[in-house]
């Protein structure tokens, strides 16, 4: 079941370009700003996080009898496509390259921050920071829109799938309390623990097996934040684009530009790699 789930979503996202509609929020917000008199932090986030997941797991026990298993399966769709990155992936990359290959920096930097929570706090000080910022923050978000979502799914159904994304939607929320938000990070880089360090294998089975298994290798149980250690892994899996040293200005801006190409290739072949583990997976 999980795998024609997952198939059936990639298809959707192909069309839509994001889960679409289903990706609604609203009804979250709402369920934050009820929870909001709830004063300890580790409390409040079980609220938000646990409760969602309960009554997920419960309506599928309980649709589970029904028309051979047919309502599960289109709830966990559902569930699944809410599940994924918001936005559109595609279009944001390729708004990001328009500017920087005009070498519009502030036009780039304005579309990096959709990307890049640390653009949106630090900023940029010149291109080189820029570009690096938006490569580490497209390597996270190609692993957070899809990887640590499929993995959970796979793992543990429907509701693990969820309370990853609504951690995820608290630890960037600035609406909520600066320590609610470190909690919610916290527990969001437990679980994206395992599913980092997997991904960061399929990126030595697809890219530069010898120079980025021998990273992965030493970082395995690094304590880098996952879009540190994405960067880092996916970075010894690609060729290098961007040499040590001064380049000009016009050699750079075409560089940097197939750098993130590269990038994002390397995230299509690796979620492939996935798709096929989960069918294989499925078979036996």
């Amino acid at each position: 079941m999980e795998f024609f789930a997952i198939l059936i979503a990639w298809a959707a996202v192909q069309f839509w370009g994001s889960g679409g509609v289903i990706q609604e929020d609203a009804w979250f917000l709402r369920y934050r700003d009820m929870t909001a008199k709830i004063s300890n932090s580790t409390l409040r986030l079980l609220v938000l996080v646990a409760l969602p997941m309960i009554g997920v797991f419960i309506v599928l026990w309980l649709l589970a009898p029904i028309l051979f298993g047919l309502p599960v399966f289109l709830l966990s769709v559902a569930i699944l496509l809410y599940c994924l990155g918001r936005g559109d992936f595609q279009v944001r990359l390729k708004l990001y390259l328009n500017s920087w290959q005009r070498t519009d920096l502030e036009g780039a930097y304005q579309h990096g921050r959709g990307f890049s929570a640390e653009l949106c706090e630090v900023g940029a000080e010149n291109a080189l920071e820029l570009h690096n910022s938006v490569r580490k923050a497209v390597f996270y978000q190609g692993f957070e829109r899809w990887f640590a979502v499929v993995f959970w799914f796979v793992l543990a159904g429907p509701a693990a799938a969820l309370a990853y994304r609504l951690l995820f939607l608290l630890a960037n929320d600035d609406q909520l309390k600066q320590d609610d938000r470190n909690r919610a990070a916290t527990a969001l880089f437990y679980l994206e623990w395992l599913p980092v360090r997997i991904l960061g294998f399929a990126f030595a089975i697809v890219g530069n097996f010898d120079t980025c298994i021998k990273t992965w290798r030493e970082s395995v149980s690094s304590e880098l934040p996952s879009a540190d250690l994405l960067d880092k892994i996916g970075m010894t899996a690609l060729p290098e684009f961007v040499p040590e040293g001064q380049v000009d200005g016009e050699q750079f801006v075409r560089l940097a530009s197939e750098e993130l190409l590269a990038v994002q290739h390397l995230l299509s072949r690796s979620l492939l790699v996935w798709v096929c583990a989960v069918a294989i997976v499925q078979l036996v």
